[in-house]
């Protein structure tokens, strides 16, 4: 069993795959398995990244490709599907990581039993390099629903470790089928059912703010995806008994779904998705 499975989209990422194959690669840490999901990429990124795969023979590496285009929660859905490892981590493929991530994570994971482990990132821009930390190291219930720490570093999935037994047993489907906060919904139960997370100041990995990445382009979809997932989470919330306690953070979530709507083309039309 390798010891951690790294989970990894393709999608238009021709000018950054090899970086991000290379950084992944070149891990200290020896004992893992790589999971490349191609979601029928439209360029060169699968090419640039088989040849670079062809250069490290001793590495475990799969790719696989989905029969169209399906997003980044289908990408996931699959890869989780094929991981054997005792941890799980993700990484996006326009971003890259340190060499010495995944095995300080691991380290940390193991010395203190935890179920979850973060670390803080580099946030890259043309307006330059931005060191990402965590303002609470307590990953607290307060923090979990807080709105205020809604996403970011606190809902990212690429700077985290998950023990894969608990994952498999605490995770829940908020995520599934959406392209719009799907990192929080899978993020949140898990974070609530952890008996320990640990949270590190060490800036490991490093997040490319890409103006063509999936993630910052708008769409009506992305729009019902944010209503959906506000939705699950409210449900979830309610089975849960924590509605209350989650109400600030619903509340925030339902205004922030709809006031890119201000934003939209009046000539689009609006699914069904409702709040």
């Amino acid at each position: 069993m390798p010891k951690v499975s790294v989970i990894i989209p393709v999608y238009g990422v021709e000018p950054f795959i090899e970086r991000c194959a290379r950084s992944l690669f070149e891990q200290t840490l020896e004992d893992m398995e790589f999971i490349f999901v191609d979601d029928c990429s439209p360029d060169r990124s699968v090419e640039i990244l088989n040849k670079v795969v062809s250069e490290y023979p001793n590495r475990n590496v799969s790719v696989w490709k989905q029969s169209i285009n399906c997003g980044v929660s289908a990408v996931r859905e699959l890869a989780l599907s094929k991981a054997t490892g005792e941890y799980l981590g993700f990484c996006d493929s326009d971003d890259w990581v340190d060499p010495n991530m995944y095995k300080t994570l691991v380290e940390i994971a193991e010395a203190q039993d935890a179920d979850v482990v973060g670390c803080g990132f580099w946030e890259h821009s043309i307006a330059g390099i931005t060191e990402r930390t965590f303002l609470h190291r307590n990953d607290s219930r307060e923090v979990i629903l807080s709105p205020f720490f809604f996403g970011g570093i606190y809902g990212a999935l690429w700077n985290k470790l998950i023990k894969k037994d608990f994952f498999d047993s605490a995770s829940q489907d908020l995520w599934k089928g959406i392209s719009m906060w799907e990192d929080s919904c899978m993020l949140i139960p898990l974070r609530l059912q952890s008996s320990k997370t640990v949270f590190l100041d060490d800036c490991l990995y490093h997040y490319n703010v890409n103006a063509n990445s999936i993630t910052t382009k708008f769409s009506m979809k992305k729009v019902n995806d944010a209503i959906v997932a506000t939705r699950r989470l409210e449900h979830y919330f309610y089975t849960e008994g924590l509605l209350n306690d989650a109400s600030a953070l619903i509340n925030y979530l339902k205004i922030a779904s709809k006031e890119v709507l201000l934003r939209f083309p009046k000539k689009e039309k609006i699914g069904r998705a409702h709040v």
